[in-house]
């Protein structure tokens, strides 16, 4: 039997963990289209490209050098910042299908880690669904919803938790392909749906002045994701970002975590371990 056939497009470590399944499953990638400028230097390398390259596989940086005349089983867009064209949506034989790092249809477009936190939800999730012509729009395949603690939770926290969800998502698409299972495909319901824009999302981190002190904190977690700017407070014409709470006992931990190794290290001492006496 042969193996599917595919078009990945994509960025962020998410899309080099797919495009891994698919290659450790021996799909038949055609193309990866990884638009340049959505790898931060700071994220853990290899970036899509880098990995795709590392492969051998075809890659490319724009939909519109996909060659005309292709045809595969699906297109998939997996993190990709872009809107998937009509012309690469018709190249998929099967199905051109997008995985979202939010739960369709409540949390579409941008912000939706960061919604999750502002109105307290106790649950979250990602989702797989059909790409048409608009983003987040299409019908669903599977949304997968798991619970959150919304008031301890960061848009980092969120971020990691969604993530990981969102590969086992992608594995178990994966394995409704190898089968043979019938896809599901399920309306999005329009009274539920919403869609936040990347300027509408922008000016969400801006902290009333009278605001509660839980309501800062609130703020704060859900806008804390470094390197990106915090939630702030416009104090005298001057911006002022809020660190949460929260997370400051994680740094101290992170930033610490070596200081009696390293001091032992300049005296030439060995601990002795209490435990052991060695």
């Amino acid at each position: 039997m042969n193996k599917p056939s595919v078009i990945l497009l994509g960025s962020k470590p998410g899309a080099v963990a797919a495009l891994a399944v698919l290659v450790e499953r021996g799909w038949d990638v055609q193309y990866v289209v990884a638009s340049p400028g959505d790898e931060p230097e700071w994220l853990e390398k290899p970036s899509l490209q880098e990995f795709a390259q590392a492969h051998n596989l075809n890659v490319l940086t724009a939909q519109s050098a996909i060659p005309d005349n292709t045809k595969v089983d699906f297109v998939i867009s997996y993190m990709y910042r872009n809107l998937v064209v009509p012309r690469t949506l018709n190249m998929a034989n099967e199905a051109p299908l997008n995985f979202h790092a939010g739960p369709l249809p409540q949390f579409g477009g941008w912000a939706f880690y960061n919604i999750a936190i502002l109105e307290g939800s106790k649950e979250y999730g990602c989702t797989c669904h059909y790409m048409d012509q608009g983003f987040d729009t299409g019908p669903l395949l599977r949304v997968d919803r798991f619970t959150i603690n919304p008031a301890v939770e960061t848009a980092f926290s969120l971020e990691r938790k969604a993530q990981a969800k969102m590969v086992k998502l992608f594995i178990d698409f994966c394995e409704m392909v190898a089968t043979g299972e019938k896809l599901p495909l399920m309306p999005q319901n329009p009274v539920e749906m919403r869609y936040m824009k990347k300027d509408e999302f922008e000016s969400l981190k801006e902290i009333p002045l009278n605001a509660s002190s839980e309501k800062i904190e609130r703020y704060a977690r859900a806008f804390w994701y470094p390197p990106y700017g915090c939630a702030f407070m416009m104090i005298n014409g001057k911006k002022i970002e809020i660190i949460p709470e929260i997370v400051k006992e994680e740094v101290a931990k992170s930033m610490h975590s070596s200081d009696l190794t390293d001091l032992l290290s300049v005296a030439g001492v060995t601990l002795i371990n209490q435990r052991t006496g060695k």
